[in-house]
């Protein structure tokens, strides 16, 4: 397998902007009908929680919404406009988009950590992180419909991407961070289909809703899982410590990061084999896609002596366009595929940086 090093382009990358939100942003959602962008601010213990709405088009914090303190994750419905943004307090505040306020609180399990949306059905999944249960809730009445028990939760573990919801098949995927399962859930009965074991330490899952695959980043490599059978098709092993990987439904191309060699492995989702390792920047940890444009964005770690960056990379000849500094403690992003643009919310930095291509200079005629 050859790995393929940096090469500078002619297409640039680079920051054009950083947006000021505010105390401890921990995730942003996109809304790609109204092209707002919600970043969740947990505050500290003097400050308190909230969401900073801003808009795509002008790049500027246009609200700041305060929502219950302790509030890290949220999820957005571009359907009804609804923003859903989890609390410690046992609780999931929903925000109406139109009007960019607080319009009902939601109490659901202790801790909820993670969250996902069904568009099509208006049903909202939140993980109970502390009694290993899923309220489902109903977007039409603001209520728990349903409570549902999953696997064991690992309690030094809070990811962002426990939960994947496939929207054609209305089946919700749930990790067990804390055991070795997948508990696979029928959405229009709200009943558990299946646990399906798929190895120890499963930190990501993600789906493909064109191809009906579900994908488990695990200790022992990529799970592959048929949504169809709900059965394991195959592991991708060799690919190191992978981080939040992202998926390109166009290209059947997967792009996972691992941070203990530092590349991102290039996976065909079609025979399931790696085809290429590209070289990144210290620790690659978290993928972001912009399906239009087929460009890949991965963000490192970084440290106290070694910067956060943003690696741009061609999806089409897997080449590194560029690498840019964001800003410090990259924990979240969105892609505005209208705009081109990647934003990063930067945790220490209290800030989101906006990352654009360099406009290309237009030749000028000159009349003789």
């Amino acid at each position: 397998m050859k790995t393929i090093a940096a090469k500078q382009t002619s297409e640039v990358y680079r920051v054009i902007k950083k947006i000021r939100v505010g105390r401890n942003p921990t995730d942003a959602v996109f809304n790609v009908r109204t092209r707002r962008i919600y970043v969740v601010n947990n505050g500290t213990p003097s400050i308190p929680s909230t969401v900073s709405v801003i808009n795509s088009a002008t790049d500027r914090v246009i609200r700041t919404i305060k929502i219950p303190d302790g509030s890290a994750q949220a999820a957005v419905n571009a359907r009804t406009n609804m923003i859903y943004v989890s609390s410690f307090t046992k609780q999931v505040a929903v925000i109406n988009g139109a009007l960019n306020r607080v319009v009902a609180l939601v109490k659901v399990g202790p801790n909820p950590i993670g969250l996902a949306v069904n568009r099509r059905t208006n049903r909202i999944y939140v993980l109970n992180h502390d009694n290993n249960t899923l309220s489902v809730i109903s977007g039409a009445g603001a209520r728990v419909i349903a409570t549902v028990r999953v696997g064991a939760q690992n309690p030094n573990f809070g990811g962002g991407f426990t939960i994947a919801v496939n929207e054609r098949t209305n089946r919700i995927y749930v990790l067990s961070t804390g055991g070795r399962t997948v508990t696979i859930i029928n959405g229009a009965t709200n009943r558990v289909i299946k646990n399906l074991t798929v190895g120890d330490f499963p930190t990501v899952v993600k789906q493909n809703s064109r191809t009906n695959r579900i994908y488990v980043a695990t200790s022992r490599g990529l799970v592959v899982i048929n949504g169809k059978t709900n059965r394991i098709v195959t592991t991708i092993t060799g690919i190191g410590e992978v981080g939040v990987f992202g998926i390109n439904p166009r290209t059947s191309r997967i792009y996972a990061p691992d941070d203990s060699s530092r590349v991102v492995n290039v996976i065909n989702t079609k025979t399931n084999r790696v085809v290429a390792r590209i070289t990144d920047g210290i620790f690659p940890i978290q993928i972001y896609i912009d399906r239009k444009t087929n460009r890949i964005f991965s963000a490192t770690l970084g440290s106290d002596a070694v910067p956060t960056t943003v690696t741009a990379i061609n999806g089409r000849t897997n080449r590194v366009i560029n690498t840019v500094s964001p800003g410090q403690g990259v924990i979240a992003g969105v892609v505005n595929m209208r705009s081109n643009k990647l934003y990063t919310v930067n945790q220490q930095d209290n800030n989101v940086a906006v990352i654009a291509p360099r406009p290309k200079r237009r030749l000028r005629l000159v009349k003789r």
